[in-house]
């Protein structure tokens, strides 16, 4: 009895060390203070050697319910990133690429490795603990901001989301509810939501307008549109069998690789885009200034290998630092600038086709269809955003659909 009382008590104590280091992790803005990232990899990474040490001590061997499933997904999600890198290593070998602009790529290996590790560590409910750390994460970021700056930030917050995006009341020129890792992350957990509700109740619209809000005020407009797609996915994949289902999802892969073509093939000639978004009256905060630089370094056609991984984020802190901007806004045009023809396509049909085929062959069938909704999510926030390297982002992509197929394999 014992054993089992000092068990548990190890479990509760581990679950609230997870909860308030995840919390730490993901807030990354306290009023104008703003941490950088190394200490969401430095947190990881801690989390990591824990799943290592367990392993360990268990000969290197996974064990109990998902021992199957945890070396499977490990490979699934780890796969496209060591193809990618290993792929930009190869093109330094022979000179392509300059080996200055080598990365460790922690930025990817570290969450997709710790989403994997933490239900091995803490078991299905890490995603229910992961999701308490990113809601207090929020209440966190924003409490301090009111505290330190006042109330203003609010009226700041809805004028600039809703009316003027240039607003300055108060003084402000920072909007404090832009949170751009976790506004979108939030996201993600509510396509389960969505996915795991029959009908949309008036509670449940209240919950989703309540989160409309907050990724309008976090300036985040691309994510309430990919959530309409979601809904409206949703209601209509439910009027037809299984069978349709997998038929429609499939053609719909199809699609989405043949659009991400065509999206670059269009960004190749910048003034197609600007005339287009100029036409219609809509403002992209700068991003066709930053879509057209970056493209300079591409070409559409089968030949063109790529610029390496991670480079255009190091281009656009050097040689095109007077953009004055982190990141190009959008990871379609970053992922075939970087990859190349060849292999974007492929980065495309694994995500799109093959990934969906592997939760269709080893997990439920509804396992599939949620899979396919976060793919859905993903990749509308990559036409317009810089969420591929996103720590919480792609925590909750792999976390959601592998939580619930281990749900719904073992009947949970």
């Amino acid at each position: 009895m014992e054993k089992l009382e000092m068990k548990y008590d190890s479990k509760k104590s581990m679950v609230i060390l997870y909860i308030i280091s995840m919390t730490i992790a993901f807030t990354t803005q306290y009023a104008d203070y703003e941490i950088g990232y190394g200490l969401q990899i430095i947190i990881g990474l801690l989390w990591i050697f824990l799943g290592i040490w367990k392993l360990d001590i268990n000969g290197f061997k996974f064990r109990g319910v998902y021992k199957d499933d945890f070396p499977r997904f490990l490979k699934l999600y780890l796969l496209p990133h060591i193809v990618i890198h290993g792929y930009t290593i190869i093109l330094m070998c022979f000179g392509i690429v300059d080996k200055k602009y080598f990365t460790t790529n922690l930025t990817v290996y570290v969450p997709t490795v710790l989403a994997i590790f933490a239900i091995y560590l803490l078991g299905i409910n890490a995603l229910y603990y992961t999701v308490v750390s990113l809601l207090l994460s929020w209440l966190l970021s924003v409490s301090v901001s009111l505290a330190i700056k006042g109330p203003m930030i609010i009226i700041h917050a809805i004028r600039q989301g809703l009316i003027d995006p240039f607003d300055t009341t108060g003084g402000l020129s920072m909007n404090y509810f832009e949170l751009h890792d976790l506004v979108l992350a939030i996201g993600y957990v509510m396509v389960y939501y969505i996915f795991s509700k029959e009908k949309l109740t008036k509670k449940n619209i209240a919950i989703i307008m309540f989160v409309f809000l907050i990724m309008i005020l976090g300036l985040k407009r691309i994510s309430v549109i990919a959530l309409v797609l979601i809904i409206i996915f949703n209601l209509l994949i439910k009027l037809f069998n299984n069978k349709l289902q997998n038929r429609i999802c499939f053609i719909l892969s199809i699609l989405g690789v043949v659009f991400c073509y065509f999206y670059i093939y269009i960004m190749t000639d910048g003034d197609v885009f600007y005339n287009f978004i100029q036409s219609m009256g809509i403002n992209v905060m700068g991003r066709n200034y930053y879509y057209r630089a970056i493209m300079d370094y591409a070409q559409f056609k089968p030949s063109f290998l790529g610029i390496g991984r991670n480079v255009v984020t190091q281009l656009l802190n050097t040689e095109l630092s007077y953009l004055h901007v982190g990141g190009v806004h959008s990871d379609i045009i970053k992922m075939y600038v970087e990859n190349g023809f060849i292999l974007f396509g492929g980065w495309l049909a694994y995500y799109l086709v093959y990934l969906k085929n592997v939760y269709k062959k080893h997990y439920s069938k509804k396992s599939v269809i949620l899979y396919f909704e976060i793919i859905i999510y993903m990749f509308t926030l990559y036409l317009t955003d810089n969420v591929e390297i996103y720590f919480i982002c792609q925590i909750l992509a792999i976390m959601i659909p592998v939580t619930y197929a281990l749900k719904t394999k073992y009947n949970y």
